[in-house]
């Protein structure tokens, strides 16, 4: 297993949204702290972190950083990190990582368009609806595999919690069609996120008062699409 590795960050009077290798870990609008696990989406050597700041009031200030963290450790969202608010709009901090599963889906995926990932995140529909586990273990065989990977754990037990979350969704919680989805390209059209177009994830499902969500990252891979994040 390879050292677990986070960003945090902590901001006042300014938004912004954050990319790591391109894949989406932050879009903060109103300050705050907070911190994301990069281990999906670390490819070894020259990872990019990217800040891009859409609003700066008066009272601007921000610090973020990157380190190594380990299992089970209580990560502080309070201190300063080694990165500062730039002069300008947006913020690069390259690092290495011994983490690079990421860099597998960036080398295979195909190119592909919103079209063919709309269609695929209806198959996944269809899968979820029918109940299909053998068609929603082969759209999630990278997820899973690379999941199992980052967190040390066997690949049969992800897939047993992966399939149980899905059957959650199952009744009332992929209630879409087509004309209810968008499809929106990251990491340079490589990945692509399918979500409605109201801004909520593809599987959402309302519950008791409160919500549930699991969002939707594909890529076009040599056997075909898959769920990979």
């Amino acid at each position: 297993m390879n050292p677990i590795v986070v960003c945090t960050y902590k901001a006042d009077d300014c938004a912004f949204v954050a990319t790591c290798n391109g894949f989406p870990v932050f879009d903060v609008q109103d300050g705050g702290s907070g911190m994301a696990q990069l281990n999906p989406y670390l490819i070894g050597k020259g990872n990019e972190l990217r800040f891009v700041f859409t609003r700066r009031g008066p009272g601007a200030a921000f610090s973020a950083g990157v380190r190594e963290a380990e299992p089970g450790e209580m990560v502080s969202t309070l201190e300063d990190g080694a990165l500062g608010l730039p002069a300008g709009d947006e913020l690069t901090h390259r690092f290495d990582s011994a983490a690079d599963d990421f860099r597998a889906v960036l080398d295979q995926a195909r190119p592909a368009d919103a079209a063919a990932m709309i269609a695929f995140a209806l198959q996944y529909r269809d899968a979820i609806r029918a109940g299909d586990g053998a068609a929603l273990a082969r759209f999630n065989e990278t997820r899973v595999r690379d999941a199992a990977r980052q967190f040390g754990m066997p690949p049969e037990a992800l897939a047993e919690n992966l399939m149980e979350m899905l059957g959650f969704f199952r009744e009332g919680g992929v209630d879409v069609e087509a004309a209810d989805l968008e499809a929106l390209s990251l990491c340079g059209g490589k990945v692509w996120e399918v979500r409605r177009k109201d801004g909520r994830a593809l599987l959402f499902k309302e519950e008791d008062g409160g919500s549930n969500s699991s969002a939707f990252f594909a890529a076009l891979m040599p056997g075909g699409p898959q769920i990979v994040r």
